[in-house]
């Protein structure tokens, strides 16, 4: 019989993507709000934040070559509709935890500023381009938002299998 749990590692990093990715987001909103004063200050939580969706990006990768290699674990007994649309979501938390932080990176090689990981001085790769960092920082800004709002309801989809079908689909998870 096909166990129906996920492995340790999978559990592993799907709870602790899912907190690191919360804090990220919550970082991204607060740290635009930081005043451009030369103190350094907003420069350095940038630089934070840039460092840890580098994390998340390669975490993401990881997961993605795991899934890829580990048993597949066999899906909740459902209907072909509701079946086709958890997959769907799922395929699409993955892309959108990919362009996220591709995004954002490629916005940092635009920009002409040196990128730096936990303080590192990374290669630069590419010169100012205003037009490609504009059309970057849009995407990173805009697929954060849409990762967030599939978050929300990927959590809201887990209440229900917990709560109203009582499938036991949060047991997998642990």
């Amino acid at each position: 019989m096909q166990d129906t749990r996920y492995d340790r590692l999978s559990v592993v990093l799907h709870w602790l993507m899912a907190a690191l990715l919360l804090a990220q987001l919550a970082l991204g909103i607060w740290m635009t709000g930081l005043p451009k004063d030369g103190s350094g200050v907003r420069a350095w939580w940038f630089n934070q934040h840039k460092s840890l969706g580098m994390v998340l990006g390669l975490l993401v990768l990881l997961r993605l070559a795991w899934a890829l290699l580990r048993p597949r674990v066999p899906p909740l007994a459902q209907g072909a509709a509701r079946q086709r649309l958890a997959s769907g979501a799922h395929r699409l938390l993955y892309a959108l935890m990919l362009l996220v932080p591709l995004a954002g990176f490629l916005g940092s090689v635009f920009s002409g500023y040196p990128i730096r990981f936990y303080g590192l001085l990374l290669p630069q790769w590419s010169g100012r381009w205003d037009a490609a960092k504009a059309l970057m920082a849009g995407v990173h800004h805009w697929s954060a938002w849409a990762l967030l709002a599939l978050a929300v309801l990927h959590v809201a989809a887990t209440a229900h299998h917990q709560l109203v079908l009582r499938d036991g689909a949060l047991r997998r998870m642990r």
